[in-house]
């Protein structure tokens, strides 16, 4: 059984106690493709987080808020209405480091694949309206509305793990990756030419997707297939470290 580690998110609202917190639909669709899932929190002591990392076979970096702009040499652009949590991304970025030094398979989700890209010494777009990188917005609810689609590299892993290379996604994202680290392939762009497939060339399995497929897992079929070829990194990974 792979073992897959999942970030959660510190929650602070008015009027409850502090929480750490994710959406059920990231668990729903690793347990559907039989993976076993372990939380990791996000510790006061960001070194702690090793406990949690030495447990699993893979990491799922899902989505969330904005990763603060000094994390890629830029300076926080007050017109870009940024929600940043420095905590979690002291904790993200250590988890993607150690999983790609250690050969771990990886899946980055939204803010996942630009955690991924960042990790790499890659930069973020901090708004893509507001940067006016593109002219019709990225972010659109309800969370399983297909915005646009998706063209993905023939020759590509993200490819073979979908069993196609044109699919319809959702977009619930305000940022985007705008350079490329430099151990990372582009592999798939949206209909506006936005960097929204990456993976790393020689890895096993390091993927991150701008998408929300866990929210697409009960209607569209090449996202179901994104989680089973990741689990199954995952248990490869698990018998390489027996």
């Amino acid at each position: 059984m792979t073992t897959v580690g999942i970030p959660l998110r510190p929650f602070d609202a008015r009027d409850v106690p502090q929480k750490l917190a994710l959406n059920r639909a990231y668990f729903d669709a690793l347990e559907q493709v039989g993976a076993d899932v372990l939380p990791i929190p996000v510790p006061r002591e960001p070194e702690r987080v090793r406990f949690h990392y030495d447990r699993i076979d893979a990491l799922l970096l899902p989505g969330g808020a904005d990763v603060e702009p000094r994390r890629y040499g830029a300076v926080a652009r007050t017109d870009c209405n940024l929600f940043v949590m420095p905590e979690l991304d002291e904790v993200e970025l250590r988890l993607a480091r150690w999983a790609i030094d250690d050969g771990m398979p990886v899946l980055g989700i939204c803010r996942g694949i630009q955690v991924l890209n960042v990790a790499c010494g890659g930069t973020l777009w901090q708004d893509l309206h507001v940067e006016g990188v593109v002219r019709v917005s990225h972010d659109r609810e309800p969370r399983d509305f297909l915005l646009h689609g998706l063209v993905i590299e023939r020759d590509s892993l993200l490819a073979r793990a979908l069993g196609t290379r044109r699919v319809r996604v959702n977009s619930l994202h305000h940022q985007a990756i705008r350079e490329l680290g430099s151990s990372l392939r582009c592999v798939a762009q949206s209909d506006d030419g936005l960097i929204e497939g990456i993976e790393m060339p020689g890895h096993r399995f390091v993927v991150g997707i701008q998408c929300h497929p866990e929210e697409l897992v009960k209607t569209e079929k090449w996202a179901p297939s994104l989680f089973e070829a990741f689990v199954a990194a995952g248990a490869e990974h698990h018998d390489k470290k027996q």
